[in-house]
């Protein structure tokens, strides 16, 4: 499989699952020493895996708003 199918068959799954197949991704390049941006990656790692949490669950805030 080539560059373009992968990336043909990313963008058909879901955004969410597409969010997970990249933090993969940024996982084993990281693994591999490859990735010079770590803390970057890391935090919009982190950051993609907390929204997909709060789109899919609603956010914490939201069921103990004092508003």
């Amino acid at each position: 499989m080539g560059y373009v199918e992968l990336i043909n068959k990313l963008e058909t799954l879901p955004r969410e699952k597409q969010a997970e197949v990249i933090e993969f991704v940024d996982f084993l390049a990281e693994r591999c020493g490859t990735s010079s941006d770590k803390p970057l990656k890391r935090a919009e790692a982190a950051a993609n895996t907390w929204n997909t949490f709060n789109e899919r669950f609603g956010s914490f805030a939201d069921q103990h708003s004092t508003l």
